[in-house]
């Protein structure tokens, strides 16, 4: 992928809850997300709205990706726990789209803008033990194995990034955010 390209992020509005539940309720996407069931309407308006919360109290939320040929080819999200100083990587992307760097250069793009803020020291994130492409996702942006975990469709992992940690090598390039 070239830098030079039209990809883009953009912050997710309520008026994209079409968009976005059109995406989530296909089933290649929503295989492992939302416990293997395609969301109801509502459920993603919730997450739309809690997003729009979270950006506008530290900055993080969630991302639509963008192209003038595919409105709404994917998403990523930073869900903030100022707590223990993290956040949480989500990120989804159109079948159509897999296979051309687009969720690691969207996921590199969400955990360099949460390293941004003076409140978040690691991101984690997570996937079911059986989606490689997601695992293949996290440690092409540098994230390290921390704990095995249980999913409600069965055993997974979570990995993490530190803030100190050295990243990925070469970093993907990020996308622009508009």
């Amino acid at each position: 992928m070239s830098p030079n390209d039209d990809w883009r992020l953009r912050p997710v509005t309520a008026d994209d809850v079409e968009g976005v539940h059109a995406l989530a309720g296909k089933p290649a996407v929503y295989r492992y997300l939302f416990d293997g069931v395609a969301p109801a309407k509502p459920a993603i308006a919730g997450l739309i709205a809690e997003s729009a919360a979270e950006a506008a109290e530290t900055g993080l939320g969630f991302w639509v990706l963008t192209h003038p040929s595919a409105p709404y080819a994917g998403g990523v999200r930073l869900q903030p726990d100022l707590a223990a100083r993290s956040a949480e990587l989500t990120y989804l992307l159109d079948p159509d789209q897999w296979g051309r760097g687009l969720a690691t250069r969207m996921a590199w793009t969400a955990i360099t803008r949460a390293f941004r803020s003076p409140h978040i020291d690691r991101v984690v994130a997570g996937a079911d033990a059986p989606n490689t492409a997601s695992l293949a996702v996290m440690a092409r942006l540098g994230m390290r194995f921390c704990r095995d975990v249980e999913y409600p469709l069965g055993p997974g992992v979570e990995y993490v990034l530190r803030r100190d940690d050295p990243g990925p090598s070469p970093p993907p390039v990020p996308l622009p955010i508009a």
